[in-house]
């Protein structure tokens, strides 16, 4: 392993302060400017023990563990930094932390000193861990050697605020540096300028406050752990200054009223606190909760409010749904309606349930017909490639280069900002050739470049292109206008499938039984329709498609794991509607030597196989002859382990539905003593010319494979 340098960790930090001294200087409270000019000053050596005892997650940290080449004296280091109040001895009110991150050797050690219970070293750790919380109290440890060896950072209410002006959030921590030396996360580094993210002392604060409390109430909702609010009633919650800060607010009263809902509280207080978030959900939840408790008629003057001046499309959507369905006495909702009056609907094979986006895409293809698996990567992509030179402008590009997300999205503010410019490239794009050169410049000029946005691939522009020749412009030009507006709410809900057919383009949510369409869906869906987009509902049914080809797979190995043996035979059989329509066999040389209890087993040898190609030289073949088939096999997963293996030593990704015939066999005829190949053909009279040869086992199977589709086509409810 490489050795760091020095001062690495040390240099990290100072670069953080630095952007702070140059950036943020006018965002700092007095404490954090005492803190800043007393580490500027301090000895190396405070400043490397300080820095050094950040690697460390918790606060209770032991004084060995600072001990460092780039620290002389530690021990002088850890005085220091006791002098300018940045460590501590532990706290009492830290005391119960402290005891659970201590070795099981010291809390017996502890326990056996202090207490009269018999604690054996042998126990397990949360026993003992228990019995420490229960039975220690911070009296008894305080004059013993254990304690002594810990102290506690107490700096971090100062360093926390200072990360946050840095990384601007408050979960990003220094190792992010060496994550980013290492190349394990990307930064944007060239489009770093070093500017703060805010105006104001009082935005920052106000933002970072609202972030913790928003970070606390999430770990009480994710744990089910009990949550004590810093401001106990809403009057007490102080404004939100900035934009940022203001979604952590809006975001950490949902969180707050649905809460304080689960724990039973008076619902007309639930339904303040909710309605005084500007998150739609809330709002929506606050409605709902005056309607069940029998508001209705201030519910119906509210719903008729928003439906003539909508500020957002989310609410509106809500709004004209629960009018129509509580007042109006429409049965079903518009998500109800939306799938009962889709305008397509396929029938698959349900071997497809667990990937019926791509088995529609290979439908639509079987037929003729173009489809791509889309979502919201088309439509973002589109957005930042049109708007990058906004996005990433000079002037724009605030924070550090750990920002990923460009300023405009995070504020969610693109147009508000720069409404010349979104028009004028919005002009510029109004054609058809004017989007594709503009997107073909700005994918030439910027491909690979984080965008916090899409991610890039190498069919991304083609795809692009390619929608972009079929779609209406001027619909696709109103649609990014919407997204700049407020990409927030129209940055994800997007179909899942593009289709291309000799009529044009169009977009198709699928939906399988048991599906539902989302809100988030719905909203977008309806602005792309109200665009001039064409969009629609396509659901899924399963069946048994007798149409549907499978190829039937049996392998020969020279040995039992995939990641260490390779295949020295394969034979595969294509059958369409129960009869076998092409055959694939061929031997393999392993570039291995085979085992003699193999060759012995399959009757394959060195000799055999030594002109036969290896699987590099017929991997197309392999790929194209099993392309939009089920792969069916005996134990399916350990034919289609190897051979996607085999795909993955040359660097190349194989995935294709799966069957495996031992699996439905014990479905279709339950109750047998064996399940084996020989034992399955041998009790229903398959002919095999030669067991563990890999066409004669695949044609074995494939007469198994009809078994089991006779039963699930007799079979309703299979």
């Amino acid at each position: 392993m490489k050795d760091l340098p020095t001062y690495y960790y040390l240099e990290h930090f100072q670069e953080c302060l630095g952007f702070i001294d140059e950036a943020c200087r006018e965002l700092l409270a007095p404490e954090h400017q005492e803190f800043m000019h007393t580490f500027a000053t301090a000895e190396l050596s405070v400043q490397c023990t300080l820095v050094r005892s950040l690697n460390r997650k918790a606060n209770c940290i032991k004084v060995s563990s600072l001990a460092y080449d780039e620290i002389p004296d530690h021990h002088r280091g850890i005085q220091q930094c006791h002098t300018h109040d940045w460590f501590t001895p532990i706290p009492e009110y830290a005391f119960k932390n402290w005891l659970v991150g201590l070795t099981k050797p010291e809390l017996v050690t502890l326990l056996r000193y202090c207490t009269c219970i018999s604690v054996t070293a042998t126990a397990n750790k949360s026993t003992i861990v228990e019995l420490a919380l229960t039975h220690l109290t911070f009296i008894s440890v305080s004059e013993h050697h254990i304690y002594q060896q810990y102290i506690y950072r107490q700096v971090d209410s100062v360093l926390d605020y200072l990360l946050f002006l840095f990384f601007g959030n408050i979960g990003s921590r220094l190792n992010q540096f060496s994550m980013r030396d290492l190349g394990v996360m990307r930064t944007r580094k060239r489009a770093a300028q070093a500017q703060a993210r805010f105006s104001t002392r009082d935005q920052a604060l106000s933002t970072y406050v609202y972030a913790i409390e928003l970070a606390r109430l999430k770990e009480a909702l994710k744990h089910n752990l009990q949550f004590e609010p810093r401001w106990q009633s809403l009057a007490q919650c102080p404004e939100a200054q900035g934009e940022l800060a203001e979604q952590h607010r809006a975001e950490y009263l949902w969180l707050w009223g649905k809460h304080c809902l689960q724990a039973g509280e008076e619902w007309t207080r639930v339904a303040q606190i909710l309605a005084a978030s500007t998150l739609p959900q809330a709002q929506e939840k606050a409605i709902r909760l005056a309607y069940q408790n029998g508001d209705k008629e201030r519910v119906q003057a509210q719903l008729e409010a928003i439906i003539d001046a909508p500020d957002n499309s989310y609410l509106l959507a809500f709004a004209e749904d629960f009018l129509a369905r509580k007042y109006h006495k429409k049965r079903t909702s518009v998500l109800t309606d939306m799938l009962r009056n889709s305008a397509r609907h396929l029938i698959l094979d349900e071997v497809h349930k667990h990937r019926v986006e791509a088995a529609s895409v290979e439908y639509y293809q079987a037929q003729g017909i173009r489809a791509l698996r889309t979502e919201n990567e088309l439509w973002r992509s589109v957005f930042g490639l049109v708007f990058w030179p906004i996005l990433f402008a000079p002037e724009f590009a605030i924070g550090t280069e750990f920002d990923w997300r460009p300023y405009h999205v995070r504020h969610n503010n693109l147009y508000t900002s720069a409404t010349e410019q979104v028009e004028q490239m919005l002009t510029q794009c109004a054609s058809r050739s004017g989007l594709k050169q503009h997107l073909i410049r700005q994918a030439t000029m910027h491909y690979g470049q984080g965008s916090g946005i899409f991610r890039w691939h190498k069919q991304l522009l083609q795809r692009l292109l390619l929608f972009v020749d079929h779609v209406d412009i001027a619909a696709l030009n109103r649609v990014l206008k919407m997204m700049a507006q407020d990409y927030s709410a129209y940055s994800d809900g997007f179909p899942d499938l593009l289709v291309l057919t000799d009529k044009g383009v169009h977009f198709e949510e699928i939906k399988a039984q048991g599906d539902s369409v989302r809100k988030n869906q719905l909203v977008t869906i309806t602005m792309l329709t109200k665009a001039g987009i064409k969009v629609g509902i396509t659901t899924v049914e399963w069946g048994i498609d007798p149409m549907q080809p499978y190829v039937v797979v049996d392998i020969e190995t020279t040995g039992g794991r995939a990641a260490q043996h390779k295949i020295t035979e394969i034979g595969m059989v294509k059958v369409v509607n129960g009869k076998i329509i092409e055959e694939y066999e061929t031997l393999l040389n392993p570039q291995c030597r085979i085992p003699r209890n193999i060759t012995a087993l399959t009757g394959i040898d060195d000799e055999m196989v030594a002109d036969a190609p290896i699987f590099a030289e017929v991997a197309d073949e392999v790929a194209q002859f099993t392309k939009g088939c089920v792969f069916v096999a005996h134990n399916v997963n350990f034919d289609y382990g190897f051979i996607k293996q085999e795909f993955t030593r040359i660097e190349r990704r194989f995935s294709r539905a799966k069957l495996c015939t031992v699996r439905e066999m014990r479905k279709a005829k339950p109750g047998l003593k064996s399940y084996s190949l020989a034992n399955l053909t041998a009790a229903f009279n398959i002919d095999m010319t030669r067991h563990h040869r890999a066409m004669s086992d695949a044609i074995a199977a494939n007469e198994l494979l009809t078994i089991i589709n006779d039963y699930r086509l007799s079979n309703k409810s299979y």
